[in-house]
């Protein structure tokens, strides 16, 4: 019988294609001198290492390496390094979902790792059933992926401080936003800058000639190119005008549909233009985003040439709707919209000026404020509210709570932090993320705290003591009580030691119920008897108290405020919640699998392990703090 070592090398190298690279490391490249030289040419790692690792992070600049020739580059060593760091992802995740005890720290460093972790988080979300920590594997492997993602999104926004009258990279700015509610899609950034490309490139390809023509012809056969695509313009409902996924530009290119809010489309042309050289820039106009076009120095829009290097005024530009429009838009009609707003309509007017990209990220994220306020403001029932947060993943009110804990991060990164008005909102963020995000305690770190110095100096040159501020207002404070928070011992708080205990608890962790007056389905994470504070980890949101007749207190973590009652309350999970509380009244438990909602066992991936079909009930996976349930 013939061995491998008795065909010609082409075969062999075709062969190694189809073994796997564990199977040529344990065994191939070992059974000879030959077969070793044949198994570590770097042309078949080359092939090892994009078959195996979709993502890379930026810091092994992978389309150099791709352009170089196979030999030049260290293949194999770059594939054991990524696989070294599978080892150590999966080493720290496991500690995540076994204890309480450093998930944050150890989320940390698994970000800190960039995108080389992505892969094996993706492929954690796939984890068999049979695991004894599927639903914690899986919402944690998540959790971190989609903490990775903020922290990408984030740093875009931070690297405008020191550059706020930037007007580059307004795709990537915009397409930040996306990387908060990404979840498992794959319409990241990357994805919307090569996606623009790809629209320049088609471009240029139908329009061979389009080099020639003037600024004003280039800018109007644009539009109407991207228009007649349907790539932007179209059109829909007012009632939709809300909808989250209208706000983001990453959507707007992947659906067939391209729908988007008129700062979106604005944004796409410019993104375009801006490829095919047309100097163009979005105007944060009132009411209505439109987009100027100059010409370049020493012409005229029609590429007549002028003398002198003034600079360009409005009579100057061109002005374009590409929401709405293929055609120019005439200054004068911008000027009785202004007036009409009540603004100044004269050429010095700030309206009429090429605004900075910063400028453009904050007033996308007052728009997505601006649906959260509205979601926010109807009946819990309200089918508006589903319609306005749908996105291709995720459950909508989820994706509108982080579009907004999204705007939040993007109003801070993009503003001078040398003002006294920079910190309005820094509250605002401190306690949305210590209660519901602790695990982007590193973005915090990394980001918001160079930011928050950048400030603290200012206010110490304007000889405004900043000791003053604590608490929510305090960068450094927060840090350290979320760490500490992190870092503390588990100890089991609730323990069934009494009858009196065990007669008034009536239910137990991981049961699940629906709700007798709102109807909604959760799962129980958290009890406390009569004359006993709220149970830790979890804390209460002011509407969650409220619904329930409770006090809320936003401090509770800390361990401050928490106040015994004589009412027996649980706290649960639901698909947008994790930090709910329910009285024991209104509790009716749910025995048959089949109406528990999908989403639900997402979310409870976040306090157990797994579900037993049989009991109809969640496995605890928080043990440290409820060990007799």
């Amino acid at each position: 019988m013939a061995q491998l070592s008795d065909f010609p090398d082409e075969i062999i190298r075709h062969v190694l294609h189809f073994v796997s690279a564990e199977d040529n490391l344990r065994g191939v490249q070992l059974a000879s001198r030959r077969l070793h030289n044949i198994a570590n040419e770097p042309l078949l790692w080359r092939i090892y290492c994009l078959r195996y690792f979709q993502f890379w992070d930026a810091k092994h600049n992978l389309e150099k390496k791709l352009k170089a020739r196979a030999s030049s580059v260290g293949w194999k060593d770059l594939w054991l390094k990524r696989r070294r760091t599978n080892f150590r992802v999966e080493r720290l995740l496991d500690g995540i979902v076994r204890t309480t005890r450093g998930q944050i720290t150890r989320i940390a460093a698994i970000c800190e790792l960039g995108l080389d972790v992505k892969d094996y988080l993706l492929d954690q979300r796939h984890v068999d059933d049979s695991d004894e920590y599927v639903l914690a594997r899986k919402y944690w492997a998540q959790a971190t992926l989609d903490s990775l993602h903020r922290g990408l999104a984030v740093e875009v926004w931070f690297s405008y401080q020191g550059r706020l009258n930037s007007r580059e990279n307004l795709d990537t700015a915009l397409g930040a936003f996306d990387m908060f509610v990404l979840h498992d899609q794959a319409h990241d950034i990357n994805y919307i800058v090569r996606t623009l490309d790809d629209y320049a490139t088609q471009y240029l390809t139908e329009h061979p000639h389009s080099k020639r023509f003037n600024t004003r012809d280039k800018a109007i056969n644009l539009v109407r190119w991207l228009r007649l695509k349907n790539y932007i313009g179209a059109e829909f409902p007012i009632t939709e005008y809300r909808n989250l996924q209208y706000c983001l530009i990453g959507h707007a290119l992947s659906e067939s549909e391209h729908t988007s809010l008129p700062l979106v489309a604005g944004a796409i042309f410019v993104c375009v233009a801006q490829r095919l050289g047309i100097n163009a820039a979005c105007l944060n106009f009132p009411g209505h985003v439109y987009v100027s076009v100059e010409p370049p120095a020493g012409e005229d829009l029609d590429g007549e040439l002028v003398w002198g290097n003034k600079r360009p005024t409005p009579l100057h530009r061109m002005y374009i709707d590409p929401f709405t429009s293929d055609y120019e838009v005439p200054i004068e009609y911008l000027r009785a919209k202004l007036t009409e707003h009540g603004w100044a309509s004269d050429d010095a007017s700030a309206s009429f000026q090429p605004s900075p990209v910063p400028v453009i990220v904050q007033r996308m994220a007052q728009n997505i404020k601006t649906s959260w306020a509205e979601v926010y403001s109807l009946p819990d029932n309200d089918p508006k509210i589903i319609s306005t947060g749908r996105l291709r993943a995720g459950v909508p009110l989820r994706n509108l709570n982080t579009a907004k804990y999204a705007a939040m991060w993007a109003d801070l990164m993009t503003k001078d932090p040398a003002n006294f008005h920079w910190s309005d909102s820094l509250s605002r963020l401190l306690s949305e993320c210590s209660q519901h995000w602790a695990e982007d305690l590193w973005i915090i770190e990394k980001y918001l705290l160079p930011v928050y110095e950048a400030y603290d100096s200012f206010l110490r040159r304007q000889l405004r003591a900043i000791d003053a501020r604590v608490g929510w207002h305090h960068v450094p404070d927060i840090m350290r009580m979320m760490k500490n928070l992190d870092n503390r011992g588990s100890t089991a708080c609730h323990r069934r030691y009494t009858e009196d205990i065990q007669r008034t608890v009536h239910y137990k962790i991981g049961q699940v119920f629906r709700h007798k007056r709102y109807g909604y389905v959760g799962v129980i994470n958290g009890w406390r008897s009569k004359n006993m504070m709220l149970p830790d980890p979890h804390t209460v949101s002011h509407e969650d108290a409220r619904m329930e007749g409770g006090r809320f207190d936003m401090y509770s973590e800390m361990g401050y405020g928490r106040r015994p009652t004589d009412k027996i309350f649980y706290t649960c999970v639901r698909p947008a919640y994790c930090r709910l509380r329910i009285a024991q009244e209104n509790v009716e438990i749910i025995t048959d699998p089949a109406q528990i909602p999908e989403e639900l066992f997402i979310a409870a991936g976040r306090f157990f392990k797994r579900f037993d079909r049989e009991t109809c009930r969640f496995v605890s996976n928080i043990k440290e703090y409820y060990p007799d349930d």
